[in-house]
């Protein structure tokens, strides 16, 4: 080891460099305090051995510049004493020396506290080598966390990229809110007209958060396209079918997760269906979706469609009804995700359903878009994750009166 000898005394410094040099040590001498701390920050040192009693700076003061400095290694001290009694032991420990002896100094005890010594530097010295391991480990999880996060806010973006941006289709007026909880959630909606007479529109939630419900719900906007091998080509050309295809697109996307995709535990809930704009009709399938909530001239207000269906992906033997309800000129349809329940309710506690419609019922004569303001403002749709539990998207979907 490198050993600082600290003693005013020059036959004690001999003394000691000789008995410690003969043991194999590397021995450096210091008169006093003052000194040996110059030194400790010149040099490593893993030991000092110092007198207790010396002028200019003690032993008791050098132990505590040593531990109060940030030095790059444990420096193990020992304080050299001809002073008995136990308060002089407390003060020299409160100090920070690790170990003491008694003048004069006995080599095999000198041999014993030295091995002491060693063994308490390799526990350090394994300490450190540790932690830094443990810092580096750190520095590369951080590296990847950053990476990670920079490409999930990519993501949202792309996520958020797929949404349809045009928000009016001929007679057809809509308008949406979506907010994952995450960067990237599982809740999607698209809408987009089949042809002069037929919108089609959904409003999906995949179960869970994060990164695979993500995937799936982008999957489904694939499979839920205008192009996709799911729709009934045959279907949409016959008027007289118009009312089943919600139906049996529910049916075949629920065979196509079940032979098709590996969705593990995910299953999703969905309201799907087309809005017959010449016929003034709408008709949808609800699969475990909160029931949404119709609008049409002549009745007092919002009502809320009673509806059950089975959520997709669950059990792959089921089949879909479809439910056609009248929609006029000036009707209005509202579709949601249970994350928007789970916000709390501006009277206190979790949001119901019955206090949503009371919200939407205060607004209803506004267009869709102002709908959606207030909405933000009586319900805080855009608050902080850690107060949104769940993925939240709503659409609104108005149809307006012929032209003349």
């Amino acid at each position: 080891m490198n050993i600082l000898v600290v003693d005013d005394a020059r036959d004690m410094q001999l003394i000691l460099r000789r008995t410690l040099t003969l043991m194999g040590h590397q021995v450096v001498l210091a008169d006093n305090g003052k000194i040996a701390w110059k030194l400790i920050q010149q040099q490593h040192f893993q030991l000092v051995i110092s007198d207790w009693l010396m002028p200019i700076m003690d032993g008791p003061t050098l132990c505590r510049k040593v531990r109060s400095a940030n030095l790059p290694h444990y420096v193990y001290i020992i304080l050299l004493t001809g002073m008995s009694g136990k308060q002089n032991l407390i003060q020299g420990m409160e100090a920070g020396a690790d170990d003491f002896a008694t003048k004069p100094i006995v080599r095999e005890e000198l041999e014993v506290r030295l091995r002491a010594a060693q063994r308490v530097l390799e526990l350090e010295r394994n300490l450190e080598d540790k932690n830094r391991h443990l810092e580096q480990a750190n520095q590369s999880l951080s590296a990847a966390q950053r990476l990670i996060q920079g490409d999930l806010e990519r993501a949202a973006i792309l996520q958020t990229g797929v949404l349809p941006n045009q928000k009016q289709f001929g007679r057809i007026k809509l308008d949406w809110f979506f907010q994952p909880a995450q960067y990237i959630g599982g809740d999607t909606f698209n809408y987009f007209p089949i042809n002069e007479d037929l919108f089609f529109f959904y409003s999906i939630d995949v179960s869970g958060h994060g990164i695979a419900s993500a995937l799936l719900s982008m999957c489904l906007q694939t499979l839920l396209s205008a192009t996709s091998e799911l729709h009934c080509p045959e279907e949409l050309t016959s008027p007289h079918d118009v009312a089943l295809i919600p139906a049996r697109l529910a049916t075949r996307l629920n065979q196509h997760l079940h032979e098709q995709l590996d969705t593990g535990d995910h299953y999703l809930t969905l309201i799907l269906g087309v809005i017959d704009i010449k016929q003034e009709q709408l008709h949808f399938v609800q699969a475990g979706h909160p029931q949404p909530f119709l609008y049409t001239p002549g009745n007092e207000g919002l009502v809320q469609v009673a509806c059950t269906g089975f959520p997709i992906g669950l059990l792959q033997e089921v089949e879909y009804d479809a439910i056609s309800v009248p929609f006029p000129s000036g009707s209005r349809f509202i579709l949601y995700s249970d994350g928007l329940l789970e916000l709390p309710s501006p009277k206190g506690g979790i949001l119901t359903e019955a206090a949503l419609m009371d919200c939407l019922q205060t607004v209803n004569s506004q267009p869709a878009a102002e709908v959606i303001g207030q909405l933000r403002s009586k319900l805080g749709l855009e608050q902080s994750a850690a107060l949104r539990p769940d993925d939240i998207s709503l659409l609104i979907m108005d149809l307006a009166a012929a032209e003349p």
